[in-house]
């Protein structure tokens, strides 16, 4: 069930374009034949210590991309699954003690309809008691009374038959009440870790938009084969990338703490 509700939230996104699309992201740096290429020219030019630091740059750099996209890989994923937890919770909240309110209602309408005709009778006998005063008569208003209070005890038998019927039930109503409240209030504490995410999202745009830039400046650099040009933007890159790749790795930890929000809150409807 939970397999079949991640898929279509997951369709949902990728259909309305929220799910980020790695391509696209790495669109923008690309490692190909060509510039690794000039990449060796230049380390050989530079020749020595310089060319082996270029190289090494070259490699960590390269690896933090794939690190990079492998974070992004596993915060979408579980991004994705805990969305798809979350509004499972939310709908098991509104079906809490559902069977059970469900049977102690109807348990209450048919104590109801089952003692509706002695009461009726009762009313009825009563009423004939009091008619029976008013015109005086002393041998049918005791018979009748006989009568009324002979009813009387079941009456009440019946009357508190379905108190206790009432009582269990609004007992039922004001538990599942608090189970909701419970549920959500753990499920409140998401809010806080989602602003976070968002704060480390944010904190990123800049970052990247640095290191596309720099990028480019890479690029012109090996390709003019300057190895100091050429180290000078790798470094600034890795700094870059070092930055983007620490927030990726908060961004998946304030995921991992919703999904075991997420864990508690089910647990309080079990």
């Amino acid at each position: 069930m939970m397999k079949k509700m991640f898929m279509i939230y997951l369709a949902m996104q990728l259909i309305i374009g929220l799910v980020p699309v790695r391509e696209a992201a790495a669109a923008a740096i690309e490692f190909t034949d060509a510039i690794n290429h000039q990449l060796s020219e230049t380390a050989g030019r530079a020749g020595g210590s310089g060319g082996t630091r270029l190289l090494k740059q070259y490699d960590t750099f390269k690896a933090e991309r794939k690190e990079t996209m492998e974070w992004d890989d596993k915060i979408a994923s579980l991004h994705y699954a805990n969305e798809a937890k979350a509004s499972e919770v939310r709908r098991r909240i509104s079906d809490l003690d559902k069977d059970k309110i469900r049977n102690l209602e109807e348990q209450l309408n048919a104590a109801k309809r089952k003692y509706q005709p002695l009461f009726d009778s009762y009313t009825a006998l009563n009423r004939q008691v009091a008619a029976a005063k008013k015109l005086k008569d002393k041998t049918l208003s005791k018979m009748l009374q006989t009568q009324a209070n002979s009813m009387k005890l079941l009456v009440n038998i019946g009357r508190q038959d379905i108190k206790q019927k009432q009582a269990a039930l609004t007992a039922a109503k004001k538990e599942r009440t608090g189970k909701a409240a419970k549920v959500r209030s753990v499920l409140s504490g998401i809010e806080p870790y989602k602003s976070k995410i968002k704060s480390d999202k944010s904190a990123i745009s800049t970052p990247n938009k640095l290191l596309n830039t720099e990028w480019k400046n890479f690029k012109a650099a090996v390709k003019s084969q300057d190895p100091s040009r050429t180290s000078d933007t790798l470094a600034r890159m890795l700094t870059l990338s070092g930055q983007i790749l620490a927030k990726k790795k908060s961004v998946f930890q304030h995921e991992q703490r919703i999904e075991t929000i997420i864990r508690q809150a089910n647990g309080h409807i079990k």
